[in-house]
């Protein structure tokens, strides 16, 4: 197994909490909404009993949060993952001869031979690592058998089966699902109690970080476990292209249930648009997918020359959020925005797509 630095267990940490938190909101608003007390007294006539209010309140903020918690440490990967493999083999997903026996090889190799392969018909590039009761499943979509080269396909597969069954990553990838429906509950906290109307803007702030977490603990496994970090980080580059159609990926499940799992986020595309003092930005989601697979790279790139505070840099990422609209670089100088020969190889998966 593994051994992560004490910064990202720190992160992961930090993240569940996160996670966990947000789950108070919801149910404060519930009990401190001044429509449901109104409607107690006019339907019963009751006085407002303010010790029993109080209660309630410091329930709604303990109580959520403490199982969201326990859900974070304990959350049921195998048997979860199970009920994922299933659904995705309704959806066709299949063993394939290149990736099984890549994937064999692979095994041998890092000492990892509890896993399976499916591949999924698809021409988007993509690989994911379900764990599983048995084994872990790693998915491999056909654009990825295609599109990426053997060292880079090799790379990539092995540090999946490794990084699947890391202990940390599995925390992070629970703190990423429960955290998922973020804006409903933030949202409609509003609609529950208006005072907190303005935790609404809040969702607008930070709202990515737990992927990027997960994302940083992950690759900083995978650079632990390969032999090719240069291979690896071509890897990920190589799966910007498909950035602008990552959600249109068929498995049988919507992309939030999921996306924990994927190297390549399959979340909704929108466009988000920022004005202010600094000029007018406008960017998509497939922005920000191909802004993270360059952060990616860029980090295993960093960390195996030695600069190991490159897989924790939170200010890095943000930066790089704050740049999207605009044309920069990674500090490799890896471009963030995709390039022309990018767009043109995503209008090719578009033309396979339709």
């Amino acid at each position: 197994m593994l051994d992560l630095p004490f910064r990202a267990k720190r992160l992961v940490a930090g993240t569940a909490v996160r996670a966990s938190v947000l789950w108070a909101v919801p149910f404060f608003a519930l009990v401190s909404s001044p429509w449901l007390w109104s409607a107690r007294t006019f339907a019963w006539g009751d006085a407002v009993d303010l010790g029993l209010s109080l209660r309630l309140l410091a329930a709604s903020l303990v109580v959520p949060p403490v199982i969201a918690a326990a859900l974070c440490l304990a959350f049921p990967h195998e048997r979860y993952g199970a009920w994922v493999t299933s659904r995705m083999r309704r959806a066709g997903a299949a063993p394939s001869t290149r990736s099984v026996n890549l994937a064999a090889q692979l095994g041998l190799a890092i000492g990892q031979t509890r896993h399976q392969v499916l591949v999924v018909e698809s021409p988007i590039p993509n690989v994911a690592a379900i764990p599983g009761p048995d084994a872990t499943s790693i998915v491999v979509t056909t654009g990825a058998e295609h599109s990426l080269a053997r060292d880079d396909l090799e790379a990539l597969l092995a540090t999946q089966i490794v990084v699947a069954s890391d202990p940390w990553v599995r925390v992070a990838s629970a703190a990423q699902l429960v955290s998922a429906p973020r804006f409903a509950l933030l949202f409609g906290c509003g609609f529950l109690n208006p005072l907190l109307i303005p935790l609404a803007f809040v969702a607008f702030f930070g709202h990515r970080r737990g992927d990027a977490v997960r994302d940083m603990v992950a690759d900083s496994a995978a650079l632990r476990a390969t032999r090719h970090p240069e291979a690896l980080s071509r890897a990920l580059y190589g799966l910007r292209p498909a950035a602008p159609h990552a959600n249109r990926l068929g498995v049988g499940l919507p992309g939030f249930l999921v996306d924990q799992y994927w190297v390549l986020s399959r979340r909704q595309t929108m466009t988000t648009t920022v004005s202010g003092f600094g000029g007018h930005r406008q960017w998509t989601t497939a922005d920000e997918i191909a802004a993270e697979m360059a952060m990616r790279a860029d980090r295993v790139l960093r960390g195996a020359r030695g600069d190991l505070d490159a897989l924790f840099d939170l200010r890095g990422w943000k930066r790089t959020v704050k740049g999207l609209g605009r044309d920069g670089t990674s500090p490799t100088g890896l471009p963030i925005a995709l390039t022309a020969e990018e767009q043109q190889r995503a209008e090719a998966i578009a033309t396979a797509l339709d």
